[in-house]
């Protein structure tokens, strides 16, 4: 039952004088008319509000974006550095395991495959005393 409705029922009652009830039925209408105006301002902090996000990720989406084209040749360079690293290390691995397994070559080739200088020889070990003066 509405409000207006159970004020005129109060009426009719005889619980509430005709003067009461235009009284609360003023305040009623109001009330309404307060709500209105709340809603109408809530209204329009919600699209100040949506407007104020959808700023600020407008901004934030710019400014990412710009650092991602700043970043982007650093990381493609990092990301060179590395991999380049990471083929050497594995070549330089295969070697070593060929190496211990005897086979003594890299790449097809009879080599030093591992990149090291190669060992020089030995030199024969002479007489290290000093020699006999007359």
């Amino acid at each position: 039952m509405s409000e207006k409705m159970r004020v005129l029922d109060l009426l009719e009652a005889g619980k509430i004088t005709a003067d009461e009830a235009s009284k609360l039925l003023e305040a009623l209408g109001k009330s309404r008319m307060f709500d209105k105006e709340k809603r109408e301002q809530m209204e329009e902090k919600l699209q100040k509000f949506a407007h104020d996000v959808n700023k600020f990720a407008k901004d934030v989406g710019e400014k990412v974006h710009g650092m991602y084209k700043n970043m982007e040749p650093k990381i493609k360079k990092a990301s060179q550095t590395a991999l380049e690293k990471a083929a050497s290390a594995l070549d330089d691995l295969a070697c070593t395991i060929q190496e211990s397994m005897g086979k003594g070559e890299c790449n097809g080739e009879e080599t030093n495959c591992c990149n090291e200088a190669p060992e020089a020889p030995e030199a024969p070990l002479e007489n290290t005393q000093p020699p006999h003066q007359n």
